[in-house]
């Protein structure tokens, strides 16, 4: 008799609790539902996450600073050197092939603008079949 009336006591306290269990565990899946549907509903769009910066170390950009420093130092140094060089050489010359390189950079010139003056001429037509 004993027995029995624990295990009735037993079966009773299973059962009420494990419907309140269930209770509880609706509440909180109805409380995500709900949340759910609201941020659906709502008009506010979701914050695109941060793209997060990788840093580089301090001493992997001071090197790469002072490389640029150097690398424009060089090609200061190289265009310096060129303009000496070309300087010396007409200096070199005979006034004869003096006038002569002169005439020449002169005809360069005019036949670099004549070139650039044909392309922009023969781009022309392009240029209004794909305006808007």
């Amino acid at each position: 008799m004993k027995n029995t009336c624990r295990l009735l006591i037993f079966l009773l306290v299973l059962i009420v609790g494990g419907e309140n269990m269930s209770v509880a565990q609706t509440n909180v899946f109805q409380k995500w539902k709900a949340k759910r549907i609201e941020k659906k509903m709502s008009s506010e769009k979701r914050k695109a996450p941060k793209e997060k910066k990788i840093r580089e170390p301090r001493s992997v950009t001071k090197a790469k600073k002072e490389q640029a420093k150097r690398e424009a130092r060089n090609k200061n140094e190289y265009e310096k050197a060129v303009k000496n060089n070309k300087e010396r050489h007409f200096n070199i010359q005979s006034t004869e092939v003096k006038e002569r390189m002169k005439q020449n950079e002169k005809d360069i010139k005019a036949r670099e603008k004549e070139r650039k003056k044909a392309i922009r001429k023969a781009g022309k037509k392009a240029r209004k079949k794909y305006k808007k």
